[in-house]
C-alpha cells in the first residue's frame, strides 16, 4: 500500500534480474532490426550472399595464406555484412603463359570468380599479363601484388587490372623530392629505351615542372641519355656527358645494364667526389654499385602475404559498398561463351580503385585513375663498403599533411668518394657566353673590321650568329670586367640576336598544353644557348619564373619622355601682356580722349578759337589731327611741342589721361618682362595618372617598346588596360627610334625605364620626363635557371654597392655633368632674342614702310595737283585773254559804229571796206581768234576819206 503522499514506484519493485533480461531483450530486437533493414537493403537489388575470389598465386605457402586470409575474412563485420560469404580458389602460377590462361578459365572463371588476386612467378614475366587478358576479357577485376611493369597502366590492353604496388615508374616522385631537399636543379637522366624507362623519364619531366608552389625550384633536366637494353660498352655516353655542367646523374636500368654502366663510370673517374648518383631499386642490386650511391627500394616488395591481405580487404570494401547502391549480377562461367559481357565488372573495377585502406599491412593503400598504387613507402639506400646497403632515410604517406613525406639522415650519408660533404651537384664553368644589347647609356656599340680596332676601355662583341663585328662600352660593360674579376671566370661576349630583351609567345593557347616560347636575350638563356646576360634587364614576374636574376645592380622604375613645350613668341609677342580685348580698349580710348579734347578746346571759351579771334594773336587752334597727336604722344611718352589744349576743361582731361597713359604702360612693361624673360616652359603630362593619358579619346600619342618589361607591365595592370589597348598601335620595335620621333615632335610621350630617360633629357635638355616613377623596380644579371654563377654574381654586386663602384659607375657613365648644365639653364634667366622682339621690329620696319608709302603717295598727289594748277593757269590766262580781245573788239566797235552811221546818213559811198577787210585778214600774233561764226563787221569810215 502506498500513502496518497506516496508516488507508485514500479521500478524499485522489480528484482535485477528482470531488469537485466528486458534489456537484453530491447538490443537484440535493435539488433534483428538493423539486420532485417541490411537485409532488405541487399535483397532490394536481389543480389548475392555468396563470393568467389580467385587466385593465382607464386607458392603453395601463398595460396595457404591465401585461403586463410578470405576464412578469417568472413568474421570481419567491417568488410563483411552479415549473410555474406567469401570462398576462395586458388592455382599456382605457371611459367608459361598460355597454360597459366587456360588454368584461369578451367580453374577459376568456371567457379564464377568475382576478383582475381594475381602473383608474380618465380620466373618468366608474362604469365600475369596472361592473367590479365583473360579476366579483362570479361572484364573481371585483376589485383596484381607483384607486377610493377609501366605496360599494365594502359588501361586501353588491361581494361580491368589493378595492383597493390607501384609501378617503376613512380620512383621519378621520389626522384624529385630527393633533388628537392638537396637543392640538385639540374641533372642528367640515364634510361632504357623500353615501356618502364621512358615512363619514368616522361613522369618526371612532368613531376619536376608542375611544382607550382614552387616555381623557383623547378628541377631541369641537362641531357638525356637513352640507350639499348643489352649494353656491352658505355664509355661514349658517359665521355658524352662528362663535359656537362650537371654532375647528378639519375638512372634507370636493369641489374646487368648497371653492371655496364657502373664499369664503365668509374674507369672514366665519374663516380668520384662531386659526383651524385641515384638509381632505382633494379641499378641498386648491381654487384659493383659504387660505394656512395644512393638508390631507393620498395617497403614490402617482397612481402606477398601482406600485398595478399591488402588486395582481399580491398575487393571486400568494394563489394560492401556495391551492396548497398548497385545490383550485382553474376560474373561469367564459361570462357566459351565471347559475346557475354559482365557489366558488374565494370562498376566493381571503379568500386576497387576508390578504395583507401588507411591502416593497411603495406602502409596507406590507395590508387589513381590507372589502377596503379600510391601512396607507397620507399626506403632511401646508401650503399657502402663491401656492397653493404645502409638505409638512410624513408618516403612514407603522412596522415597529418595527407601527402607523401620525405625524411633523410643527411650525416649519415656517404658520399662518392668516401666524402661526408654533401657535393654541388655541378661543374661550374669557367668560360661563360655573355650576351648583351646595344642601349645608352649602358651600352653602347660601334661598328668595326677587325676586333683590334677596340680601345682599351671597348670589348670586342660581335653581333650574335653573323659577321657583324662591334666594340662596346659603357656601364655594364664595366660592370662586366668588374664581376669577370671578383668571382674569376672568362668570358665571351656578343649582342642580342635580334636587338630585342625578348618576349614569350604562347604556342596553343587554346589547349590545356599551352607553353611560353621566349625570343630575343631571354630566349637565348632558357634555351641554354647563352650563359649570362650583362645588360639593363628589368627583373619582372614573367622573366624570373624561367631564368634566374642577380639582386639588382641599378634600382629604377618607368617613367614618361616628352619633348618640352615651346614658348609661344611669335611675331606678336609683345602683345602677348595684354589680351585683345584690351588692346582694342587702349585702341578705342585714344580716338575718344583725342574727340573729346578736341571738342572741348573747339567750344570753350578759352580754347585757342576763342582767344585767336579775340586778341588778334596767331596761335594756330587745336584741330582734330593736333588732338589725336596730343592723345598718342602722352601714351607713348613722348615729347608734345605743339598742338596742346588751351582750355581748362581740356587739360583736366590731358592730365587724367596721362594718368591712365602711366598706369598703362607700367603694367606692360610688368607683364613684358613676366612673359619673355620669366615664363618657364612646363610638362604638358603629370604623370601615369594623367586623365589625357587615360582617356582613349584624347588626341594624345604615347607608346613604349614592343614586348620589353614596360610592355609587360602594362599588360599586367587591370586599370592600365584602356590605356595599353590605345598605345599598343603605336609601340616601337627600339627605343632608340621612338626618343628621336619624341625629339622631332612626332611622338608626345614615351614610357620607358626612368635611368635611360633621365640620361636623354640629362643630354637635351628640350626634354623633360614628366611625373613619378611608377613600377619600381631593377636591373639585375640574367642567368640561367639553376645556375651555379646566380648567387656568386650577386653577392658580387652587393659588394660593388658597399664599396662605392656601383657609385662610381654612375657617375662616370649616367650623370657625366649633364644634368648640372640643364639645371643651371633652368635657373638663368632667359635672354630677349629677336625670335621674341621680332614683332617690335616688324612694327617699326612697318611705319618705315608706311612713311615711304605715304611720303610716295604725297609727292604724286602732290604733282598731280601742280599739274591741275598750270592747267588751271593756262586756262585762266587764256581765259583772260580771250577776254581781253573781246573787251578790246567791243571797244572798237563802240568807236566805229557811230561814225558809220553818220557817214550813211550823209550818204557816203564805203570805199574803205576792203582795206578793212585786208586788214581783217591779217591778225597779229598776240591778237585772239576771233570764231568764224561771228559776222564779219565793217565799221564805216566814210567819213575819215578826204
Amino acid at each position: 500500500m502506498t500513502t496518497g503522499d506516496e508516488a507508485p514506484s514500479f521500478v524499485s519493485e522489480q528484482p535485477p534480474t528482470v531488469l537485466l533480461q528486458t534489456m537484453f531483450w530491447i538490443l537484440l530486437l535493435c539488433s534483428l532490426c538493423s539486420l532485417v533493414n541490411a537485409d532488405v537493403d541487399r535483397r532490394r537489388y536481389s543480389n548475392p550472399t555468396y563470393y568467389n575470389v580467385g587466385g593465382v598465386l607464386s607458392s603453395n605457402e601463398s595460396i595457404a595464406f591465401f585461403k586463410d586470409t578470405i576464412s578469417n575474412l568472413n568474421f570481419k563485420d567491417k568488410y563483411v555484412p552479415r549473410g555474406v560469404t567469401y570462398h576462395d580458389y586458388s592455382i599456382l602460377m605457371d611459367p608459361n603463359p598460355i597454360k597459366t590462361a587456360l588454368n584461369v578459365c578451367k580453374d577459376l572463371i568456371a567457379h564464377r570468380v568475382y576478383a582475381v588476386v594475381v602473383s608474380h612467378p618465380l620466373t618468366g614475366d608474362l604469365s600475369p599479363a596472361a592473367v590479365s587478358y583473360t579476366s579483362g576479357f570479361y572484364h573481371i577485376p585483376v589485383i596484381g601484388i607483384s607486377s610493377r611493369d609501366s605496360a599494365f597502366s594502359d588501361k586501353n590492353i588491361h581494361v580491368s587490372f589493378l595492383r597493390t604496388v607501384p609501378p617503376y615508374s613512380h620512383q621519378a616522385d621520389v626522384w624529385v623530392d630527393v633533388l628537392k631537399h638537396f637543392n640538385y636543379m639540374k641533372v642528367i637522366v640515364i634510361h632504357s629505351s623500353d615501356t618502364d624507362g621512358r615512363a619514368i623519364l616522361g613522369r618526371f619531366q612532368t613531376t619536376s615542372q608542375s611544382i607550382d608552389e614552387d616555381v623557383d625550384r623547378k628541377v631541369v633536366v641537362e641531357q638525356v641519355i637513352e640507350f639499348e637494353p643489352g649494353l656491352d660498352s658505355f664509355s661514349d655516353k658517359l665521355i658524352e656527358v662528362k663535359s656537362a655542367q650537371a654532375r647528378v646523374f639519375l638512372m634507370y636500368a636493369s641489374k646487368t645494364d648497371a653492371e655496364i654502366i657502373f664499369r664503365d663510370a668509374t674507369y672514366l673517374n665519374m663516380t668520384t667526389t662531386g659526383y651524385v648518383w641515384i638509381v632505382t631499386e633494379q641499378a641498386l642490386d648491381a654487384a659493383n654499385a659504387p660505394e656512395g650511391l644512393l638508390g631507393l627500394r620498395l617497403v614490402n616488395a617482397t612481402n606477398e602475404h601482406a600485398h595478399i591481405q591488402d588486395s582481399i580487404y580491398v575487393l571486400a570494401s568494394a563489394i560492401r559498398d556495391m551492396n548497398t547502391s548497385e545490383e550485382i549480377n553474376a560474373p561469367p562461367s564459361d570462357c566459351d561463351n565471347s559475346g557475354s559481357i559482365w557489366t558488374t565488372g565494370r562498376l566493381l573495377f571503379d568500386y576497387i580503385r576508390k578504395q583507401r585502406l588507411e591502416n593497411g599491412a603495406t602502409g596507406h593503400v590507395a590508387f589513381d585513375d590507372h589502377g596503379d598504387r600510391v601512396h607507397a613507402e620507399y626506403d632511401m639506400v646508401n650503399v657502402r663498403a663491401q656492397g653493404e646497403h645502409v638505409a638512410v632515410g624513408k618516403y612514407f604517406y603522412s596522415k597529418d599533411t595527407q601527402k607523401m613525406r620525405l625524411e633523410l639522415k643527411e650525416h649519415e650519408i656517404i658520399w662518392m668518394g668516401r666524402s661526408s660533404t654533401k657535393p654541388e651537384g655541378f661543374m661550374i664553368p669557367t668560360h661563360l657566353k655573355v650576351l648583351t644589347i646595344e642601349e645608352k647609356p649602358f651600352v653602347y656599340a660601334r661598328r668595326v673590321d677587325d676586333e683590334t680596332e677596340c680601345f682599351t676601355e671597348e670589348i670586342f662583341c660581335p653581333h650574335y650568329n653573323t659577321n657583324q663585328l662591334y666594340c662596346c662600352k659603357g656601364f655594364c660593360m664595366d660592370l662586366l670586367r668588374y664581376l669577370s674579376k671578383a668571382i674569376n671566370f672568362t668570358y665571351s661576349l656578343a649582342l642580342s640576336p635580334d636587338g630585342q630583351f625578348g618576349n614569350y609567345i604562347i604556342r596553343n593557347f587554346s589547349q590545356p598544353g599551352a607553353k611560353k616560347e621566349w625570343t630575343g636575350l631571354i630566349g637565348e638563356l632558357v634555351y641554354e644557348r647563352a650563359d649570362m646576360i650583362v645588360a639593363p634587364l628589368t627583373i619582372n614576374p614573367e622573366r624570373a619564373e624561367f631564368i634566374e636574376f642577380s639582386k639588382p645592380f641599378k634600382y629604377q622604375g618607368i617613367t614618361i619622355l616628352e619633348k618640352k613645350p615651346s614658348r609661344s613668341s611669335t611675331l606678336v609677342s609683345f602683345l602677348q601682356p595684354f589680351s585683345n580685348t584690351l588692346w582694342i580698349l587702349v585702341m578705342v580710348s585714344v580716338h575718344v580722349v583725342a574727340l573729346v579734347l578736341y571738342l572741348l578746346d573747339r567750344f570753350s571759351p578759352f580754347g585757342r578759337f576763342k582767344l585767336a579771334h579775340i586778341d588778334g594773336t596767331e596761335e594756330d587752334a587745336l584741330n582734330l589731327s593736333s588732338a589725336i597727336w596730343f592723345a598718342w604722344g602722352v601714351l607713348l611718352n613722348s615729347g608734345i611741342g605743339e598742338g596742346t589744349p588751351r582750355s581748362f576743361s581740356a587739360r583736366v582731361l590731358g592730365m587724367v589721361w596721362a594718368g591712365f597713359a602711366m598706369i598703362i604702360v607700367a603694367s606692360y612693361t610688368a607683364n613684358l618682362a613676366a612673359f619673355l624673360v620669366l615664363e618657364r616652359p612646363k610638362t604638358k603630362l603629370t604623370g601615369i595618372n594623367d586623365a589625357r593619358l587615360r582617356n582613349t579619346m584624347e588626341n594624345l600619342t604615347c607608346a613604349t617598346v614592343k614586348g620589353s618589361a614596360v610592355d609587360m607591365y602594362f599588360r599586367r595592370q587591370v586599370e592600365l588596360s584602356n590605356m595599353y589597348r590605345t598605345m599598343e598601335a603605336n609601340n616601337y620595335d627600339n627605343a632608340e627610334q621612338a626618343i628621336q620621333d619624341v625629339k622631332n615632335g612626332k611622338l608626345m610621350a614615351f614610357i620607358w625605364d626612368s635611368s635611360r630617360l633621365e640620361f636623354e633629357a640629362a643630354q637635351d635638355c628640350e626634354l623633360v620626363t614628366a611625373g613619378e616613377l611608377f613600377g619600381r623596380s631593377g636591373y639585375g644579371v640574367g642567368l640561367q635557371k639553376g645556375s651555379p654563377w646566380a648567387d656568386l654574381v650577386t653577392l658580387a654586386i652587393l659588394d660593388f654597392h658597399e664599396s662605392g663602384i656601383m657609385e662610381s659607375l654612375d657617375n662616370q657613365w649616367i650623370l657625366r655633368n649633364n644634368m648640372l648644365n640643364c639645371e643651371e639653364n633652368e635657373k638663368t634667366p632667359n635672354t630677349l632674342g629677336l625670335k621674341n622682339m621680332a614683332g617690335v621690329f616688324i612694327l617699326v620696319l612697318a611705319g618705315i614702310v608706311g612713311g615711304i608709302v605715304l611720303i610716295v603717295i604725297e609727292v604724286v598727289y602732290k604733282r598731280h595737283q601742280i599739274k591741275k594748277q598750270k592747267r588751271m593757269e593756262i586756262a585762266r590766262h587764256a581765259a583772260d585773254r580771250w577776254r581781253g580781245a573781246v573787251e578790246k573788239r567791243k571797244t572798237l566797235r563802240a568807236a566805229i559804229l557811230p561814225s558809220q552811221r553818220r557817214a550813211k546818213s550823209n550818204g557816203v559811198k564805203e570805199t574803205g571796206s576792203i582795206s578793212l577787210a585786208v586788214d581783217r585778214g591779217v591778225r597779229r600774233r598776240d591778237e585772239p581768234r576771233i570764231p568764224r561764226y561771228m559776222p564779219a563787221y565793217t565799221p564805216d569810215v566814210s567819213h575819215l576819206v578826204v
